[in-house]
């Protein structure tokens, strides 16, 4: 078995044909089905079934793609690596989305003036899919935040941060001392969108209290739901930093509620199989230089 096998193979699963695939590698197409054949035949498994004019991947497929991308992908970046040893490959970065908006546009600045480098490709979402484009070797190594879900991506710990209660400075809380989990059995929260590891955190902790957060609006942006919690839709929980200037400023307030540890961790990922470049550790120790306390 060949890396032009498995480069084959990649395609095939990408484009869901046969043809397609044989079209866009410039190739015959018995060329590529016989590379399939020779993937089945090497591991004595079936990669695609045929429905119809076209074909349809199986449990085996999927579960050889995910070593597969990361495998060509890899090797494509070696073989650019080292044709063209005399020019930099600007780096892959990726923030999860409460980080992206806190910390990245600092560490880039910071980044990019010291080492005078190309602009890095930058790319902000879910971490969720941040560490499936890790997985998939289309990011060299990314910022998020809470555990990662695959055993294959590697973390460094760099930073704690707490997560924070607010409301406005109209809400009947912003008068109250001191809060308890009965004070919120009936009061409106808003969150972050499902999956999201704000979320996630704050459900967990309020879950040990056997308390489950119910909420009227969700949202994948912390401005919409800043922005709700200021319009008095109602209470809210987000990091610290994100509202630091609107806590500071008074349009926000911080609710004193005790008996719940809301405090996460962020922290570098990268594949487990990902060399680790100069400009990576550069990158890395630069993080770790502008940590939060």
């Amino acid at each position: 078995m060949s890396i032009k096998t498995l480069m084959i193979f990649v395609t095939v699963y990408k484009e869901e044909s046969i043809t397609a695939a044989a079209n866009k590698l410039n190739i015959s197409q018995p060329a590529v089905s016989l590379a399939i054949r020779e993937l089945e035949n090497e591991y004595s498994i079936q990669l695609f079934e045929r429905v119809g004019r076209g074909i349809q991947k199986t449990s085996a497929a999927r579960h050889l793609y995910e070593f597969a991308s990361h495998i060509t992908s890899l090797y494509m970046e070696m073989d650019l690596e080292f044709k063209k040893q005399n020019q930099t490959t600007p780096l892959r970065i990726g923030f999860s989305s409460t980080i992206g908006a806190c910390l990245m546009p600092e560490l880039i600045h910071c980044f990019t003036k010291d080492n005078q480098i190309p602009m890095p490709y930058l790319k902000v979402d879910t971490s969720e899919k941040i560490e499936a484009a890790i997985l998939e070797n289309q990011l060299d190594l990314a910022l998020t935040e809470g555990v990662s879900s695959s055993d294959k991506i590697l973390t460094e710990p760099f930073a704690k941060e707490q997560l924070v209660l607010v409301c406005s400075p109209s809400h009947p809380f912003a008068q109250k001392e001191n809060l308890t989990l009965a004070d919120l059995r009936e009061e409106r929260f808003l969150l972050r969108e499902n999956g999201s590891q704000t979320r996630k955190l704050a459900e967990a902790a309020f879950h040990l209290q056997d308390f489950i957060l119910r909420p009227v609006l969700e949202s994948t942006s912390n401005e919409a739901i800043i922005w709700g919690v200021h319009t008095n839709l109602g209470i809210a929980i987000l990091p610290e930093r994100q509202v630091a200037q609107y806590l500071e400023k008074g349009s926000l307030l911080a609710l004193p509620l005790t008996g719940i540890e809301l405090k996460r961790e962020y922290q570098i990922i990268y594949h487990q199989n990902k060399y680790l470049n100069p400009e990576m550790l550069r990158f890395m120790e630069l993080v770790k230089s502008k940590s939060l306390p």
